[in-house]
């Protein structure tokens, strides 16, 4: 019980020493019991995803139960969510050939296929696809969906692709794409270690800020360095 509390302690010390993440105005709680378990409201995507890394790393544990929701900037579950999820997921010309279905359904043997459910304001994504690739980018867009405050990505790859830096870059090269914030062929990603390089021109502030949310809601990022310039 020391031990928990021990650790319990050292990782709000942790957190409350990044600056993406504000405990003052988002506290986080953090209970150990059987397993080690995080709650709460963040600001942002950054913020959600620094706070789990910081305690896979502090905590030396396999996993955790990360139940930390963005506060969503327009109000919309269950029902609502998931249809909106569906829509976004079935308009997206990279899913051309992948079957989009609503609410939980009987498991197709092949081919590739998502299926999308909502609770409150959590996305549920369960289905089989053709790569990494895609997995990453069906999170994506379950993020982008307004109303979106947590995505529980199931999709698995058939056959299993290996992950790696190349693969990380590649996705969130597709993501940029599909942002109609920004000109993606301005920009460049480079990978190493999963922690993500962004290089190239952006036309503003804002669009550099998107860039890098851009990244951090790809799966699987560590960390995201700015390296883009202002273009006069």
């Amino acid at each position: 019980m020391q031990i928990q509390k021990e650790l319990v302690s050292a990782l709000l010390a942790a957190l409350a020493q990044d600056g993406d993440i504000n405990l003052h105005e988002y506290p986080i709680r953090i209970t150990y019991q059987d397993t080690l378990r995080l709650e709460g409201e963040v600001a942002n995507i950054i913020a959600k995803r620094k706070a789990r890394r910081i305690a896979l790393q502090l905590s030396g544990l396999p996993n955790i139960e990360d139940h930390l929701h963005l506060r969503p900037g327009e109000h919309r579950s269950g029902k609502a969510l998931q249809d909106a999820t569906v829509d976004a997921l079935a308009q997206e010309p990279a899913f051309r050939d992948i079957r989009v279905y609503s609410g939980h359904v009987a498991l197709p043997e092949t081919g590739q296929w998502i299926s999308t459910s909502a609770n409150g304001c959590v996305v549920r994504l369960d289905g089989q696809m053709s790569s990494l690739s895609h997995r990453r980018l069906a999170e994506v867009i379950a993020w982008w969906v307004p109303g979106s405050c947590d995505v529980h990505n199931h999709l698995r790859v058939r056959p299993a692709e290996q992950d790696n830096d190349d693969e990380i870059s590649d996705a969130i090269r597709m993501v940029l794409e599909k942002d109609p914030l920004l000109h993606a062929e301005n920009i460049s990603a480079n990978t190493h270690e999963r922690r993500v390089t962004l290089e190239g021109y952006v036309h503003s502030p804002e669009q550099g800020r998107m860039a890098v949310y851009d990244c951090w809601y790809v799966p699987g990022v560590h960390d995201v360095r700015d390296c883009l310039r202002l273009l006069q």
